[in-house]
C-alpha cells in the first residue's frame, strides 16, 4: 500500500491545471489542442506518452495493478464513455490499483489510475464517473506540459523525479519517494500553491462538462468532493501541501455547486455492471472470512442497495474463503434476485469459477461458452473459457480458439498470455516463448519480448518456418529497440 500511495500522489503531483472560472455547464468546450499549445512548446504530446509509458512500466513491475480482468473491463468501458464525451483524440487507457485508499491518478500521455478503495466508496456511479471525468480533463488539458511550461522545468527533469520516486517507493520506503519528488520539483511547486489549486479547479469545470454529456449526474461531482474530504482529512492534515494530490477545498465544492444553479433534479440509475464490480473490488481488496460475515449481517439487518450485487459479493467471498457449497447456494440466489430471464456476465463468470474450484471442468467449458455467446463483447469471459478448456484437458481446442481470439483481438496481450500456458502445456517450448514475446511486446517491454524471442530461437527442434518467423520478428523489435534508445533524452 506505502508504494501505490507513494505513485498515486506522484502521478497527480504531474497532472495540473490553469485556472477557469465557475462557468456554466453548458458552456461550449474550447478546442482541446489550443487550449494548451503554447506551453506544449516545453512538452510535447510525443514526451508526454513517453513519461507515461515509463511510468507505467515501472507500475506494472511494481506488483500495484489489480490483476482481475472484469474490474479492468469495466474501468475502461467507463472511462472510454467518458473520453468520448469530451471529445478529446489522446489514447487513454485505464488501470484499477489494488489499494484500499480512496483515490485516482492521472499520468501524462492518457494514463489514469483508479484505486479499488475508490471503486468501492462511489455510492453511485456517477460519483466514480465524476472523479475520472476530473483526471480525463488533466490529459485534455496537457496540465504538465503547461506547468513545465509555467515553472520553466524541463520535462526530463520531471521524469528523473518521477523515476526515481518509483523505485524508491518499489524498494518500499515511501518517505524517500516523497524526498525524490521534492528533491527534484517540490520547492518550485511549493511556491506555485495557488496555480496547483486553480488547476483542480480547471479539471473540475471541464470534468463536470464531460460528465453531464455522458448522461450521468453533475452533482455527484460536489457530493463526492464532500465525502471525499471527510475521509482524507487525517491524511492531508500530515502530509506536505505539495504532494496534496487532490487539495480538496470548500471553495471547490461551492464552485461545483454553482455550476449546478438552477438544474431541477434528476434520478440517475446506477448500471448492473457498476453495481456487481464495486462488489468485486470490494472482495478483491479485503480477507475472504471477514467479508463473508460482513455480507452475512448486512442481509439479516436488510443493509444493502443492491440485492442481486450483495448477494454476488457474498458468493465471490465465499468462493475466495473456499466455502464452495455455501458459495454455490449464495450465487443462486443472487440469479433469482437479478431476475430469472436475465443474467449478467458477472454472475456466469463466477458459475464458471466455482465450478472449476468444485473440479467440475467440462461444466466449466460449457457455462463460458454459453456465456461467450451470450456476451459476446466480453473478452474476460474468452479468458475464463480459454482456462476453463486448459482445466478440462482441452489444450489442442484451446490452442486452436486462442489463435482465433488473436486475430480478432490483435492489441490483447493477454491471449497472448494464455497462448503461451497452452503451449507449454502441449510441449511446444519455442511457441511457448514466442507467444510470450508478443504479451510482453503489446505491454511495451520490448526488452523482455526479445529475451523471450532469443530463448524461443534457441529451442531445438523448431521448423523452418516458425523458426524463420521468430527471427524476423526478433529483428523487428531490436530494431523498434535500438530507435527507442537513440530517440531516448539523456537526463
Amino acid at each position: 500500500m506505502k508504494s501505490t500511495r507513494c505513485l498515486s500522489a506522484i502521478a497527480l503531483s504531474l497532472a495540473l491545471a490553469l485556472p477557469a472560472g465557475a462557468d456554466d455547464l453548458n458552456t461550449t468546450l474550447p478546442s482541446l489542442p489550443d487550449l494548451g499549445a503554447s506551453s506544449q512548446e516545453g512538452l510535447t504530446g510525443a514526451q508526454e506518452r513517453q513519461i507515461g509509458e515509463s511510468a507505467m512500466r515501472e507500475i506494472r513491475r511494481s506488483g500495484e495493478l489489480l490483476d482481475d480482468a472484469q474490474v479492468q473491463a469495466y474501468v475502461n468501458a467507463l472511462g472510454s464513455k467518458l473520453v468520448d464525451a469530451s471529445g478529446s483524440d489522446i489514447q487513454f487507457t485505464f488501470f484499477p490499483v489494488d489499494n484500499k485508499q480512496v483515490n485516482a491518478f492521472s499520468i501524462p500521455g492518457g494514463y489514469v489510475g483508479v484505486n479499488t478503495g475508490l471503486i468501492v466508496m462511489a455510492q453511485h456511479e456517477s460519483e466514480l464517473a465524476a472523479v475520472l471525468s476530473h483526471e480525463i480533463a488533466h490529459n485534455t488539458q496537457h496540465h504538465l506540459a503547461r506547468m513545465v511550461e509555467g515553472l520553466r522545468f524541463t520535462p526530463w527533469m520531471m521524469l528523473a523525479s518521477l523515476g526515481l520516486a518509483i523505485l524508491a517507493a518499489r524498494a518500499g520506503n515511501g518517505d524517500a519517494g516523497m524526498a525524490a519528488v521534492a528533491t527534484g520539483q517540490g520547492l518550485a511547486i511549493q511556491k506555485q500553491l495557488d496555480f496547483t489549486y486553480a488547476f483542480e479547479q480547471e479539471a473540475d469545470r471541464i470534468g463536470m462538462q464531460t460528465l453531464t454529456k455522458s448522461g450521468f449526474d453533475p452533482a455527484a461531482m460536489p457530493t463526492f468532493f464532500e465525502r471525499l474530504q471527510k475521509s482524507n482529512r487525517l491524511f492531508e492534515s500530515n502530509a506536505p501541501e505539495f504532494l496534496r494530490t487532490h487539495p480538496v477545498t470548500y471553495k471547490r465544492i461551492a464552485d461545483a455547486e454553482a455550476r449546478l444553479k438552477d438544474r431541477a433534479y434528476k434520478q440517475y440509475p446506477d448500471s448492473a455492471d457498476f453495481l456487481f464490480m464495486r462488489e468485486r473490488a470490494r472482495v478483491l481488496q479485503g480477507q475472504a472470512k471477514e467479508l463473508v460475515e460482513y455480507y452475512q449481517k448486512s442481509l439479516i439487518e436488510k443493509r444493502y442497495t443492491n440485492l442481486p450485487a450483495h448477494l454476488y459479493g457474498l458468493a465471490l467471498a465465499q468462493l475466495q474463503a473456499h466455502q464452495l457449497a455455501e458459495a454455490e447456494k449464495s450465487l443462486a440466489s443472487a440469479k433469482q434476485a437479478f431476475g430469472a430471464k436475465h443474467s449478467h456476465p458477472a454472475l456466469e463468470s463466477l458459475t464458471g469459477d466455482i465450478q472449476l474450484a468444485e473440479g467440475k471442468s467440462q461444466d466449466a467449458v460449457a457455462t463460458y461458452a454459453k456465456a461467450v455467446r451470450q456476451f459476446p463483447d466480453k473478452t474476460s469471459l474468452r479468458y475464463g473459457q480459454l482456462d476453463a478448456m486448459l482445466s478440462a484437458g482441452q489444450a489442442p481446442e484451446a490452442l486452436k480458439l486462442v489463435q482465433e481470439y488473436e486475430v480478432s483481438y490483435p492489441s490483447d496481450a493477454l491471449f497472448y498470455q494464455r497462448e503461451s500456458r497452452i503451449q507449454e502445456k502441449l510441449g511446444k517450448q519455442a511457441e511457448k516463448h514466442k507467444a510470450q514475446a508478443e504479451y510482453y511486446a503489446r505491454l511495451n517491454e520490448n526488452g523482455a519480448a526479445i529475451e523471450q524471442l532469443q530463448l524461443a530461437k534457441s529451442q531445438p527442434g523448431g521448423d523452418f518456418y516458425l523458426m524463420s518467423g521468430i527471427e524476423a520478428r526478433l529483428r523487428e523489435l531490436e530494431a523498434q529497440n535500438k530507435l527507442d534508445n537513440e530517440n531516448k533524452p539523456k537526463l
